[in-house]
């Protein structure tokens, strides 16, 4: 391979692979789709930058990544058939996944939200396990979260990745990683990070696969940074006012300023996220009207049958297997359930009439015998 970088436009020779399109680049080298020669199949090739790889540091940052990715196991995680140096520069040799990345879906907007919890689940078991084994990723973010067409989830890129009793290899006071989701305790002076600044960026990509917007946007990077530093984590209901509190709550929390304040790990945020969404929406009962129910067997009533003032109700009928509920205390006569206050003036009526009719008869009987 030449000094220059990898050339989409004819196949290139870098050892003992053959290159054939860039397919990513970052800050220290770029990726390309390559056919490794030797076994015959293609790979995913990073190969550092040419200005970068007489930087002792980067140098040792790019070794270090090997390193890391080796040691992980989880099947999220994107493994690496081999790593080394031709021709004076360090390359990496991955697993070529077919895909595309969460940015580039993004691209086309908000995804659902079943599919969103789905992917950063898949990826917070990738994180969880690099934190065990005393590692920090330092830089999620939705172009280093790949999804082949299956739905499959890759974590990639940890080449700023750190150990967590290690110090940066970067320069005092600089900070490597993405602005728009870097947790504040790595903004602040000396900048540092634990597992729950990983929990922070990945609370800002649940955020914006949800909403399609990042948590914070600003015109110049010094006020992005003052954002994450200062500004109350954003809501989520401020796009998807469809989404319940309890989602938001869980968001929030995981974007809290104070590390302690969140989730301690990956998962426990998405499963937090999964149970917001699996709870019942709660929603007003519609107000019943008073009085009675205007017909027989209706809600509340016992045995859609009518009742005559001072007789007891009817026992209403259980369904098999539901547990019985307590007896509500009998009501006034005038207001009986089926219509009893009704039927009884009705018969006091025809009564009345009745007795008239009576009266008139023999009136009658009298005056024309």
């Amino acid at each position: 391979m030449s000094g220059g970088d990898v050339s989409a436009r004819r196949p290139a020779r870098f050892g003992h692979y053959e290159l054939h399109e860039v397919i990513g680049t970052g800050g220290m080298g770029q990726v390309a789709r390559a056919t490794d020669t030797r076994l015959g199949r293609d790979v995913a090739l990073k190969v550092m930058h040419p200005a970068t790889a007489a930087d002792d540091e980067y140098r040792a940052r790019f070794q270090r990544e090997a390193a890391i990715v080796a040691r992980l196991t989880d099947p999220h995680v994107i493994p690496i058939h081999g790593y080394g140096e031709i021709d004076g520069r360090l390359y990496l040799d991955m697993r070529l996944v077919k895909g595309r990345n969460l940015a580039q879906l993004l691209d086309r907007g908000r995804l659902e939200v079943s599919r969103t919890l789905d992917l950063l689940s898949q990826i917070a078991a990738a994180l969880d396990s690099a934190h065990r084994a005393g590692l920090v990723h330092r830089d999620v973010k939705p172009s280093n979260i790949l999804v082949d067409p299956k739905g499959f989830a890759y974590l990639v890129d940890f080449g700023i990745a750190a150990s967590i009793t290690q110090q940066d290899l970067t320069a005092t006071g600089q900070i490597v990683g993405s602005a728009s989701y870097m947790a504040p305790e790595r903004l602040q002076s000396p900048p540092r990070s634990d597992a729950r600044s990983d929990v922070y960026s990945l609370a800002c990509v649940l955020y914006q696969s949800l909403t399609g917007s990042k948590p914070f946007v600003a015109g110049e990077q010094v006020q992005l940074i003052s954002a994450h530093l200062n500004a109350a984590p954003p809501s989520l209901r401020k796009h998807r006012g469809d989404l319940p509190d309890a989602l938001d709550r869980v968001v929030r929390s995981g974007m809290a300023k104070d590390p302690s304040q969140r989730p301690a790990t990956a998962t426990e945020l998405m499963d937090a996220a999964r149970s917001a969404m699996s709870q019942p929406r709660r929603s007003a009962a519609p107000a019943r009207p008073p009085g009675p129910p205007s017909s027989p067997g209706g809600p509340g009533s016992a045995g859609g049958g009518t009742r005559m003032p001072g007789t007891a109700p009817l026992p209403a009928a259980r369904s098999a297997g539901r547990p019985a509920h307590t007896a509500r205390p009998a009501p006034e006569p005038a207001a009986s359930v089926g219509g009893g206050g009704r039927a009884t003036r009705t018969l006091w009526v025809v009564a009345a009439v009745m007795a008239l009719i009576c009266v008139a008869v023999v009136a009658f009987a009298i005056a024309t015998g």
